[in-house]
């Protein structure tokens, strides 16, 4: 399903997903959201795969996707979820600085390199591969064991 619940009423949404989960459990089947919609990802799905500029950089179980982020991205989209009672007066919400790189002009090493505030001289020599963080958990970035990303360490 394709951004299944983008621009519905939350009241639709929520009957949306419902029937959306009673025809997977009547019918025993998978559904793959493609979605933006992180509160989406979090009701809906066991499993996350997080896509930047056409590549996947990370992918897991989506507990430890959002509890242990290992890259970058990732982490910068989990931390610009609005989240109730966080906001201070006149304080704007967490962005991701720059724009998504053409994908014909894509940079050379980590496709993310160019928006990221933890990049370093590794990031730019060759195209990161996916590796494995623990069963079931992969991830595309060169410096993920040197980082911290967690929701309480990234806010």
């Amino acid at each position: 399903a394709d951004e299944p619940t983008t621009a519905l009423d939350v009241t639709i949404q929520a009957q949306i997903l419902d029937l959306m989960g009673e025809l997977q459990d009547r019918l025993g089947m998978a559904i793959i959201f493609i979605t933006h919609d992180l509160g989406v990802v979090t009701q809906m799905a066991q499993r996350v795969v997080v896509m930047y500029a056409g590549q996947v950089v990370e992918q897991g179980p989506v507990h430890e996707i959002f509890e242990r982020p290992c890259m970058p991205y990732t982490a910068g989209l989990i931390s610009s979820i609005p989240r109730l009672g966080s906001a201070e007066k006149g304080k704007r919400l967490q962005t991701i600085p720059g724009n998504v790189p053409s994908l014909s002009e894509r940079p050379d090493g980590c496709r993310f390199s160019t928006r990221c505030s933890h990049v370093s001289e590794i990031c730019n020599k060759g195209v990161p591969a996916l590796e494995i963080r623990s069963r079931g958990h992969e991830v595309r970035c060169s410096r993920w064991r040197d980082l911290d990303l967690t929701a309480k360490a990234v806010s």
